[in-house]
């Protein structure tokens, strides 16, 4: 029987076990819900399934029927920057709970929200509301066969990082609506991400840290050690689809504004995607010599609550064990030079501009967008930023 017959038939027999049942005594209340059941039967239902990267965690889900999952929501409060690494978070809407949470961790990050990521490679999967327990999936891990097309983009809370953001390279529309996307604007979430975040940093030192805090770190600004780095061109710079990324002049390309500031840039490769939880993550360039533990000490990879999980041979990334926030990624190939999660970033502003400068005629590895609506969103806002800047 094919796909449509079986709806027939199944539309058929619905009908007639809600219209032709007996009405004695039925009243329009009855009528009604039998009507709503009929429609929640016959939607279409929007299964599929996720994974993160080191496939830990491999389930189908199902999103929620109702909600139009083109409207992409992305939330840029505090918490959201702070607790996953990212400039923001963005999840789709769950029409039942996930069929389990094995290989999660839990973090609780109040009695409102709790946040599950991946033990193994720090991948944030879904998020939990209370009270209600509904559940949440990170929008970065669906297969990409049954990704939602994006067709606008909603961006709710920006106003928490004092430069606009990510929103400020992704063109949509502001939220109305007060407060994180996980909390309703009467809870304590949303209170708490109004206030402003205490930075810490100075002219000459960039505090990062994580939402939990068991990773800290600072990053100072360029100075002579920042030169002996060595490293090919990244995808960022030079599409690696096009040729080598050899850099056989040694050019520091990671130093910008006269050797004042780091680059920074978009990726949107499937390796940040399903390591992350989310369709565009956000790397500043560092050397590692200008990086330091929070009391000092030359960066160790071990510090706090950091755990390391090896993506690909030689290929490192670093992630919170407790928060499941990304930090850092590095390899083999040029082990001096180190990618830092731009949403880890105390600065006055979440782009970090009075640190960095945003490389805006590429986006890392667009080739293997999944969501190519997005990326398209994104590259005219790339555009627009650079014509401003």
């Amino acid at each position: 029987m094919s796909e449509f017959s079986l709806l027939a038939s199944r539309s058929t027999v619905t009908l007639a076990s809600i219209f032709l049942s007996p009405l004695t005594h039925i009243d329009n209340a009855c009528f009604e819900s039998r009507v709503c059941h009929l429609e929640n039967y016959l939607r279409p239902q929007m299964t599929t399934s996720i994974a993160c990267i080191c496939r830990s965690v491999a389930l189908p889900i199902q999103l929620d029927s109702v909600t139009d999952q083109s409207n992409l929501q992305l939330c840029h409060c505090n918490s959201c920057r702070m607790v996953t690494g990212q400039l923001f978070s963005s999840y789709y809407l769950l029409q039942h709970e996930p069929p389990n949470l094995n290989g999660l961790q839990e973090y609780q990050q109040s009695k409102h929200v709790s946040r599950f990521f991946c033990r193994t490679c720090g991948a944030h999967v879904f998020a939990r509301l209370q009270p209600g327990g509904q559940f949440l999936v990170a929008s970065g891990l669906l297969a990409a066969k049954n990704v939602p097309s994006v067709r606008a983009v909603e961006h709710w809370k920006s106003s928490d990082t004092g430069d606009g953001g990510l929103s400020a390279l992704l063109p949509g529309t502001e939220s109305t609506v007060t407060g994180c996307r996980l909390s309703p604007s009467t809870s304590i979430e949303s209170r708490e991400s109004t206030n402003p975040v205490k930075y810490t940093s100075t002219s000459q030192h960039l505090h990062a840290r994580c939402l939990c805090g068991g990773v800290e770190f600072y990053i100072t600004k360029p100075d002579a050690s920042s030169l002996q780095a060595s490293s090919p061109w990244p995808d960022l710079l030079v599409p690696y689809h096009t040729g080598s990324g050899a850099n056989p002049n040694n050019i520091k390309w990671w130093l910008r504004d006269g050797d004042t500031k780091y680059i920074a840039g978009t990726c949107v490769c499937n390796s940040c995607r399903l390591s992350s939880g989310f369709p565009i993550q956000t790397w500043a360039f560092v050397p590692k010599s200008n990086i330091f533990n929070a009391d000092g000490s030359p960066l160790v990879f071990n510090a706090g609550t950091m755990q390391q999980h090896r993506s690909s041979p030689g290929v490192y990334r670093e992630f919170c064990s407790c928060c499941g926030a990304t930090a850092f990624w590095h390899c083999d190939e040029r082990p001096m030079l180190i990618d830092v999660s731009a949403g880890l970033l105390q600065a006055t502003g979440a782009r970090a501009e009075d640190w960095l400068e945003w490389a805006t005629d590429r986006i890392s590895f667009a080739e293997m967008a999944v969501q190519h609506d997005l990326i398209h969103i994104l590259e005219e806002g790339l555009k627009i930023y650079s014509k401003r800047n």
